[in-house]
């Protein structure tokens, strides 16, 4: 057994079995052999070399060695002597398919491999052969004796059959095959290769069927020929021959039927060929031709012969090799892939050859065929896209033919290749996947155009052609491939430009240079029909049979005439079908004037010899068509010298005019010779180059050529065929028709009308107008009839605007002469440039003028035309390279035109004043067929975006070209709005919802084009117009989700509105500009007060609101603006008048602001500044106060405020304006007094500000809100129900604590009063009193009721009011509040009115409270009803059991006395209590408390104090006394802060009663951190220490001392018993209670830290250190004091003696400027002594005796030595002493000096009880800090005050001099001179002190930190945290 096996891994079911990989491998290394080769082979002849090599490593691979690899007659051939074997390869067979099982499909992928391996190098050396015959190394006939060229073509046949042993189906291989067995001269291998072409996959023994394909349908002509040969009939007879024999091939295709030409083909006849005979060395003329082009070999001629004449010698051209073109039918090599887009099929060549006919009839059959020909293509197209695995040969499951029955049966001739071939479209079917993601861009566009449609139909436009256009494109919505469906010409002519781009036709449009205006000359070039009627015929082919012209040239003897005549005959049989470059036209016309007289007398011999042969008609046609073109020639050059803008000389025009005339001779001459025929091109031709030949002759009378010109256009409209025949390579005469003719007719009579035209200048655009007017517009010029007749032509072309009402006008049109007549003719034929120009210069005119709307009329006439051209026979029969350029340029105007136009509709208010109901249809229809047109482009991109279509190019050309297009589209779009929308509003019947239709309308096109990515084109002029557009209508459906989408695309501002989200339309977003703004304030603040604000703040809208603001910025204040500040502000400083109250309930409260009209006044009109201030207001409540933890910012609150006092400066009267404002001073007020009481304790003020600036603000509020109409919504509802609740809250809130009737109180107010006997102040009116406070507090909450009967509050509030009401005595009370003063009965029901409120709620979820406020308020009022005795107890009783929570389940409840109503009552607070599971109801508690004892009681029972505290300590306080009391949501700002105050000072009367000093120490150390939690701290410290005090003085029965003690005892001795004493003190064994008393009042003392006059203490202290000292320290054992002082005062007499003059010296060398610093006085002179002195010295040196009795302050100095003595306990022995008390040992003269230093070190005035925290202090090194241990924790059992000591030393101050006597202020002019002395010696003694009292303070902290915890920890889990 395994020792582990994994349980995630399955077993394989074959282990043994594993798949070989390698010939995956094999194949994938040949294949990229392959590749190298091919690369190679395809760079042409210079890389022969290494494809040769490459080709030879690919046949190393090892897919070459597989038995695979071999063909069948190899193995056979493999096979033993005796024969094959049939067992063995039926299993070499069956092992085969074996071998490979399940490997992907190698078995298919090696057969392919190695037929195109075998294919490609086949061709490979069919491509050395023939460039090595091209290259002239060998001829034609000297091929069969090159034994090279015979091995390789005979190994080429080799490949082919192996290649044909792998795919035996490749028809055009067979029959390669079959060309290459014929040159090797093996006629029966050719034949059964063609016989094995054409029956590949049908039986022709069956049934006659077609060839499937053109390389079938070649090998059977090419079999049918040999057959033919050979005379065979039998085989000629089998059906299979019967579609060859039968049928013939089109001239079109019999060149492509040899595939290799170059090679001889020795089975064409049964005689064997002959070698060529070796030629006798000649001169030959070697002509280098550089590039294998047509031109390149005429300019190379004309080169030799201009260098070296034309002497005679055999020319050789010498010419590069010429590249492979479909005429030789020849590919370069085999490739799994689609044919090139420039490379045309047989077919099309035959198309392009069956379209050279010039005959009216054909002509007119191939425009009516044109979209024929078009769908076909572009379905041809689609079919080479969807086919793109499809190789290039053919065979009938690729032809789409039906397959017969049976070839199943013989489906193993074709190969695995292609039978997968015909499933591969139905695996890579993708349709599905192309139509899901082109569904939004056709739906998008399918929506558009029909609403285009809709509308158009709509206004009356009844025109066909717009109508079916826009069907078009709507039905192109159902395709997938909708540029392949286009038929119209511009739509093709425009997706051609984009599939197949070139680079100069973009350049056309991309263009910013303005084109140069057309003068006269320009005019004459245009009026030419060539420049419109292009011809529409293909470009010569430069290489073309250049090949075979070559080869004959070279195989030949000619020299360099008969070669040009020879090039020259060549050109002549394209010069009609094709249309020569520039260059090929510069060489025919250098050639035919250079060698004019050879080609002529080469000509007139051709002529001669044809007409003497008399059976060479062809040949004869050929020379007449010569010679006409050569006629034609050099009319154009003639023409072209002979015209004004010719620089060349007369010579050359002579000689030019002479060969012109010969020419015309010969051509007349042909022309009478010439037998009539029914092709009558040649004489049409001729007559009309006769004309023109009159036309440029000098000296010709115009009224002969006009007639010369009748004449023609008679004779070509006599014909019965219309002639219209197209000369594409002649500029003077490019089209014989009668049309022609008539142009140049109307070109000669109107020539003086264009004459005058081009000479008027602008500078009389009056003139212009006039003349252009009635010849571009006649249908709005009218004549006025009563005219007999005019003058002359130019009098009918006025314009008469003015005429008198008698006479009659009439339409130019039917008055008009025939100059004029000839004028409308002519422009018809002409260009559209030339008319666009006419156009152009008219409107130019009308804008000299200033009439702007004229000119968009001309703008839109100009558009109409050229859309009206595109559609016109010149556009629609011109050839591709013509018609693009012109296209591209039509579209360049387009451009041009819709900028002008449609900045005329958008900024011009009467664009459409003169634009009649017909032109604005006509404009419609026009822009409409544009918009088609332009939206080809996006069709183009959206195939492209799915993978249909791939760029034509990645330049960035291409990249403009398309965003010029996609400019012009938007532009189109918006003009066509503009249309639309004039036509709405003059057609509003039509429509039911015109605004709705022209929203609709904006939203369809914002849609096309936003999908796109590109409706910010053209500078985002579709967006902004859309914008305006949208502002401007009145709001409609859906008009946000329009808008929404419009500003997200401009400014990247989302409103957060609407149906429907924003997309993302690939648009970069713009700076927001104030102007663009304020047009959107309107719609943003509609949008912004229908949101609740709670919503807006979450909404994408605010950050819009906030991003509009920044772009507004801060409004310009004015006179008006500041006159209404200050009238604000000084109406917020007034006083409360009671008045003023009670008229806001009556609405006639207002302020007399003045009126403001600035540009910001459309803002406040919207109420923006109210909505911004609401914004601000709603982010600050966003977190309600009862639920933050910490104070919050009041940024917010105070821009809020803002926002609406601006507001209201604009708008005074808007009530919620003033509603929130005051809502935001309550706020302040509430955020000024939650969190700490500093404010109510010290800056009162400001408070009183606040309250009565929100009374006010909610005063006006309630006087406008009487005058306001509300809509009937909940939102409007609860706007005046938080009205009247917020302001009655407000007035209740400022009549009780903390706030105590401030504001209505105003003696700073006063007015003066002149009496008789002088002046006086009094008030400027009554202060309102408490009761009318209450009083105006009810109403406002019972209005509040009304509104919104189920808010509990109202009713607890209002019963709160009324019970205070009650509660005012009537003495109080004026009569009319005595009469109305609230009797019980209804404090009552107001009570339970509340309870009965608060019980109808829902009841709360689980593991919430409910709320008690209302019940325990009843309770409350109920008690003190009873203890009143207003309310008996019984009934009180009764009353409670009614309520909800009543006890018992509302039993009866007896009550006989008090007591049982005690008892009662303290049942019914538990069972409240038992509902307050998380302790926030405070007041419950200390109810119960308050009952339990009576703090107002004069005998206060212990046990009664026991038991109270016991309720709190269960509750309220911890073992540390940390009072925790949480704040209810109820409970006002502020209040809780009043509560804390009740409650220290109840617990502080309990504590004095139950003398308690641990519980009492650890409360004021609590107390004195948290003064900020209290309301009147101050006071309260106070009380709370004196009451501390006493107790101490109760405790250890300290007597107070009346009379001063130590009056009699000296300082000496004072200081020696102290220092006795603070020795006793030290010593732990020590004992006494005025010890402990007095050690417990220093540490008050520290702990006050002069917070309170230390009177108090000091008096304690002094009688504690007085009784120790006369009790104590008299008895303490020592040496006795008399002697010790007399020792000591013997001492100083002789020391002093001894050196007196010494010491003075000394001193004043010392301290030379101490006379200076220490100015002498009668007090102070002579007393030089140090500061150890005791008492000074006089002048005489003397000592002056101190004055008897001791100080208080020496007293308390001594006392907190003692302290400090006693907390140190004894002097170590061996350490350095900082004490200053010797023992009795010690000499008298150091005690003496130290009790100086101690005495001196700190001092303090009498104990006059006023000290200010100095007066407690010992000295630095003595004093121990008295200092809360817990920080933020409680300690959990101090020992006693001498634990812990205060962190903060108050010893290092120095003490005021005030309180100094005169030896103390000498000591310490220069303090820090003794300090210094004694710290260095002191430090190291003090530090180890100092660690060991931190030491025990940690433990104290560690000990009431657990505490905490344990008591804290259910306070946490309900998620608040205490207050204090």
């Amino acid at each position: 057994m395994p020792a582990f096996a994994a349980i995630n891994l399955e077993p394989e079911e074959n282990p043994d079995e594993e798949i070989d990989t390698s010939r995956e491998l094999q194949i994938d290394e040949a294949l990229k052999r392959f590749q190298a080769a091919l690369k190679l082979h395809a760079q042409g002849p210079d890389h022969h070399q290494e494809a040769a090599a490459a080709y030879e490593h690919l046949f190393e691979s090892d897919i070459f060695r597989l038995p695979e690899a071999q063909s069948e007659f190899d193995r056979a051939e493999g096979q033993a002597p005796d024969g094959p074997d049939p067992g063995a390869h039926l299993a070499f067979a069956h092992a085969l398919d074996i071998a490979q099982p399940a490997i992907d499909d190698s078995a298919s992928s090696l057969p392919q491999t190695l037929y195109l391996a075998y294919k490609n190098h086949g061709q490979f050396l069919l491509d050395v052969i023939r460039h090595r015959v091209r290259s002239g190394q060998l001829d034609g006939s000297s091929l069969l004796q090159n034994e090279p060229t015979l091995t390789q073509a005979r190994r080429a046949l080799d490949e082919y059959s192996a290649a044909l042993d792998q795919d035996p189906s490749d028809a055009e291989l067979w029959r390669r095959a079959a060309r290459i067995a014929a040159f090797l001269n093996g006629a029966r291998i050719s034949r059964y290769c063609l016989e094995a072409a054409i029956e590949l996959d049908d039986d022709p023994a069956v049934d006659e069927v077609e060839p499937p394909s053109l390389a079938e349908g070649f090998a059977g002509e090419q079999l049918r020929q040999q057959l033919q040969v050979l005379s065979d009939r039998v085989s000629l007879s089998h059906p299979a021959m019967a579609p060859f024999t039968k049928k013939r091939m089109p001239k079109a295709l019999q060149k492509y039927v040899d595939p290799f030409p170059f090679l001889p083909d020795p089975t064409k006849t049964l005689v064997p060929l002959k070698s060529t005979t070796s030629e006798a060395p000649t001169q030959h003329c070697h002509i280098q031709v550089p590039d294998p082009t047509w031109v390149d070999l005429g300019l190379a001629l004309l080169a030799h012969a201009r260098s070296h004449g034309v002497g005679a010698g055999r020319v050789v051209i010498d010419i590069p090799e010429i590249p492979d073109v479909v005429d030789d039918m020849q590919t370069l090599v085999e490739r799994p892939k689609t044919q090139d887009d420039g490379e045309k099929s047989p077919t099309e060549q035959m198309a392009s050859a069956d379209s050279l006919t010039t005959s009216k009839d054909d002509h007119d059959e191939a425009h009516k065929a044109a979209p024929t020909e078009n769908e076909a293509a572009t379905d041809d197209r689609s079919l080479d896209h969807n086919s793109i695995a499809m190789s290039r040969k053919r065979s009938q499951s690729v032809a789409g033919l039906p397959d017969g029955a049976e070839e199943d049966a013989v489906d193993q001739k074709r190969s695995k290749r292609t039978r997968r071939r015909e499933t591969l479209g139905e695996t890579l079917d993708s349709n599905t996947l192309l139509a899901a993601q082109l569904q939004p861009l056709q739906a998008a566009d399918k929506n558009l155009f029909q609403m285009t449609r809709n509308i158009a139909e709509n206004l009356g436009i009844e025109e066909k052609a717009t109508l079916e256009r826009l069907g078009e494109v709507i039905d192109s919505c159902a395709n997938d491939t909708r540029t392949s469906k286009l038929t119209r010409r511009s739509m093709v002519d425009l997706r051609d430009s984009l599939i197949k781009f070139v680079d100069e036709n973009a350049k056309i449009l991309l263009t910013k240079k303005v084109a140069a205006p057309i003068g006269l000359s320009s005019f004459l070039e245009h009026s030419k029909p060539g420049t419109q009627e292009h011809t529409s015929r293909t470009p010569f082919h430069e290489t073309r049979g250049l090949a075979a012209f070559a080869q004959k040239i070279n195989d030949g003897w000619l020299d360099l005439p008969e070669v040009i005549f020879l090039w020259i005959q060549h050109l002549c049989t394209s010069y009609l079908g094709s249309t020569w470059s520039d260059a090929m036209k510069r060489a025919v016309v250098q050639i035919s004037s250079l060698l004019h007289e050879d080609i002529y007398r080469r000509t007139e011999y051709e002529h001669l010899r044809c007409t003497q042969a008399g059976d060479l008609e062809q040949e004869r046609v050929a020379v007449d068509h010569l010679v006409q073109m050569q006629f034609e020639l050099h009319l154009d050059i003639y023409e072209r010298i002979t015209n004004p803008n010719s620089a060349v000389d007369f010579a050359t025009r002579i000689e030019t005019k002479a060969r012109l005339a010969r020419w015309f001779s010969l051509a007349a001459r042909l022309s009478r010779e010439r037998v009539e025929t029914d092709d009558i091109s040649l004489p049409m031709r001729f007559l009309w180059s006769s004309v023109f030949a009159v036309t440029l002759t000098d000296g010709a009378e115009r009224e002969h050529v006009l007639q010369c010109w009748k004449s023609l256009r008679d004779r070509l409209a006599e014909e019965p065929i219309t002639v219209n025949i197209l000369l594409p390579n002649n500029a003077i005469m490019p089209e014989v028709s009668a049309l022609a003719a008539d142009r140049e007719i109307s070109k000669l009579t109107t020539m003086d009308f264009f004459l005058g035209l081009f000479q008027t200048d602008l500078k009389d655009p009056v003139s212009v107008i006039d003349s252009l007017e009635p010849v571009l517009n006649p249908s709005s010029v009218f004549t006025v009839s009563e005219e007999p007749e005019q003058p002359d032509d130019e009098a009918d072309t006025r314009e008469l605007t003015k005429s008198p009402p008698a006479q009659e006008q009439r339409p130019i049109t039917e008055t008009a002469s025939q100059g004029l007549r000839d004028l409308w003719k002519f422009l018809k034929g002409t260009s559209t440039e030339l008319r666009l120009f006419l156009w152009t210069r008219l409107g130019d005119a009308y804008d000299a003028i200033g009439y702007k709307t004229k000119q968009f009329s001309c703008s839109l006439k100009s558009i109409e035309m050229i859309i009206d051209d595109f559609e016109r026979d010149p556009y629609l029969g011109a050839s591709n390279e013509t018609r693009l350029p012109l296209f591209i340029k039509m579209l360049k105007f387009l451009d041009d035109l819709l900028i002008s136009a449609l900045s005329a509709a958008l900024n011009e208010s009467s664009a459409f004043e003169i634009v009649d109901d017909e032109h604005l249809k006509q404009s419609i229809a026009a822009i409409a067929k544009l918009s088609c047109l332009l939206h080809v482009p996006s069709m183009y991109e959206d195939e492209v975006r799915v993978g249909i279509l791939q760029h034509a190019s990645n330049t960035t050309t291409f990249q403009s070209f398309l965003n010029k297009l996609r400019e012009m589209q938007v532009r189109n779009w918006c003009l066509l709005y503009a249309l639309l929308k004039a036509g709405i509003s003059q057609n509003r019947t039509a429509f039911a919802t015109p605004e709705s239709e022209r929203a609709d309308y904006l939203a369809a096109v914002h849609q096309a084009l936003g999908l796109r990515k590109f409706c910010k084109s053209s500078n985002k002029i579709f967006l902004r117009m859309m914008r305006v557009e949208l502002l401007k209508q009145h709001p409609i459906d859906n008009w946000e989700d329009y808008l929404g989408q419009v500003l997200y695309d401009l400014y990247g501002l989302k409103l957060g509105v609407g149906l429907s989200e924003v997309q993302d339309h690939g648009c970069p977003p713009e700076k927001l500009e104030r102007k663009n703004t304020m047009s959107l304030v309107a719609r943003v603040s509609i949008l912004a007060h229908r949101m609740p604000m709670k919503d807006l703040l979450k909404s994408d809208l605010k950050n819009t609101i906030e991003h509009m603001q920044q772009a507004i910025g801060q409004t310009k204040s004015n006179q008006q603006l500041i006159q209404n500040l200050r009238i604000f502000n000084q109406t917020m400083a007034k006083p409360i008048h009671p008045l003023r109250l009670y008229d806001a309930f009556k609405g006639k409260i207002a302020i007399d602001a003045v009126s403001v009209n600035t540009a910001d006044s459309t803002l406040a009109r919207h109420r923006w500044f109210f909505l911004l201030g609401m914004i601000a207001f709603t982010k600050f409540k966003g977190v309600d106060l009862n639920r933050r933890q910490t104070p919050g910012a009041t940024d917010d609150l105070r821009i809020g405020a803002t926002f609406l006092r601006q507001q209201l400066q604009f708008t005074p009267d808007q009530w919620d304006a003033w509603f929130r404002l005051a809502e935001c001073f309550d706020y302040e007020l509430d955020e000024s007094v939650l969190w700490t009481a500093d404010k109510m304790n010290k800056e009162r003020a400001d408070l009183v500000k606040y309250q009565r600036n929100a009374i006010h603000c909610y005063t006006l509020a309630l006087s406008h809100s009487r005058t306001a109409i509300f809509e009937e919504n909940e939102e409007a509802k609860d706007a005046i129900h938080d009205l009247y609740h917020k302001f009655g809250m407000r007035m209740y809130a400022s009549s009780r604590e903390p706030f105590a009737m401030e504001p209505f109180q105003h003696s700073e107010h006063k007015r003066f009063v002149i009496h008789d006997t002088g002046a006086d102040t009094k008030d400027v009116h009554s202060q309102m009193q408490d009761y009318k406070v209450w009083k105006y507090a009810a109403r406002l909450f019972k209005k509040a009721m009304d509104v919104q009967p189920k808010q509990w509050k109202n009713p607890y509030m209002y019963a709160k009011c009324i019970w205070k009401m009650y509660c005012k005595p009537l003495s109080d009370l004026n009569h009319n509040d005595q009469q109305t003063r609230p009797t019980i009965e209804t404090v009552i029901e107001a009570l339970e009115r509340s309870v009965e409120v608060v019980n109808a709620l829902p009841k709360p979820r689980h593991g919430q409270d409910p709320i008690l406020e209302p019940h325990y308020k009843i309770v409350s009022v109920i008690h003190k009803l009873v203890m009143l005795e207003d309310v008996k107890p019984q009934e009180a009783a009764d009353i409670l059991q009614r309520q909800p929570y009543a006890i018992n389940d509302g039993e009866t409840y007896e009550i006989k006395d008090l007591e049982d109503w005690d008892s009662y009552i303290i049942e019914t607070l538990t069972v409240l209590r038992e509902k307050d599971r998380s302790n926030w109801q405070h007041r419950i508690f200390m109810r119960h408390a308050r009952i339990l004892f009576d703090e107002n009681a004069e005998e206060q029972p212990m046990v009664s104090a026991l038991a109270a505290f016991s309720v709190l300590k269960e509750s309220m306080l911890t073992k540390t006394m940390v009072m925790n009391v949480w704040k209810c949501d109820a409970e006002r700002p502020g209040r809780h802060h009043v509560y804390t105050e009740q409650y220290v000072r109840f617990v502080v009367k309990v504590l004095v009663v139950l003398k308690d000093r641990t519980s009492f120490e650890a409360m004021l150390r609590r107390l004195r951190k948290k003064g900020a939690d209290y309301y009147h701290f101050n006071d309260l410290w106070q009380y709370c220490c004196l009451a501390y005090i006493r107790l101490i003085r109760k405790a250890y029965n300290i007597e107070p001392i009346m009379e001063d003690e130590f009056k009699s005892t000296t300082p000496e001795e004072f200081d020696i018993i102290a220092t006795r004493l603070s020795e006793w003190c030290s010593d732990p064994a020590s004992s006494s209670p005025a010890l402990s008393a007095m050690q417990e009042v220093v540490e008050l003392k520290k702990l006050n830290g002069g917070l309170m006059k230390a009177g108090a203490m000091d008096d304690l202290i002094n009688d504690c250190y007085t009784s120790l000292y006369f009790k104590t320290g008299k008895s303490i054992p020592g040496p006795d004091v008399a002697t010790l002082l007399e020792a000591k005062a013997q001492d100083r007499i002789s020391a002093e003696a001894r050196q007196p003059e010494k010491d003075s010296a000394e001193n004043k060398s010392l301290n030379p400027f101490s006379g200076l610093l220490h100015p002498q006085s009668h007090e102070t002179s002579g007393t030089e002594g140090g500061p150890g002195d005791s008492t000074p010295a006089n002048n005489d040196g003397v000592q002056r005796p101190r004055k008897a009795g001791i100080r208080r302050a020496d007293v308390l100095r001594k006392a907190d030595q003692a302290v400090i003595r006693a907390q140190e306990g004894p002097k170590p022995t061996n350490g350095k002493s900082r004490s200053s008390v010797s023992s009795g040992k010690t000499p008298a003269v150091d005690e003496t000096h130290d009790d100086n230093v101690d005495g001196d070190s700190e001092g303090e005035g009498e104990g006059d009880g006023d000290g200010d925290g100095d007066s407690v202090r010992g000295d630095v090194d003595g004093d121990v800090e008295m200092k809360d241990d817990e920080g933020d924790r409680e300690s959990s059992v101090p020992g006693s005050v001498h634990d812990s000591a205060d962190d903060e030393s108050d010893l290092s101050d120095v003490p005021p001099e005030d309180l100094l006597d005169e030896d103390e202020a000498q000591q310490l002019m220069f303090p820090n001179l003794m300090r210094r002395s004694r710290a260095a010696s002191e430090e190291s003694e003090e530090e180890e002190e100092e660690e060991d009292d931190e030491g025990e303070e940690d433990e104290g902290e560690d000990e009431e930190e657990e505490e905490d915890e344990e008591v804290d920890n259910p306070d946490e889990e309900m998620g608040a945290a205490p207050v204090t």
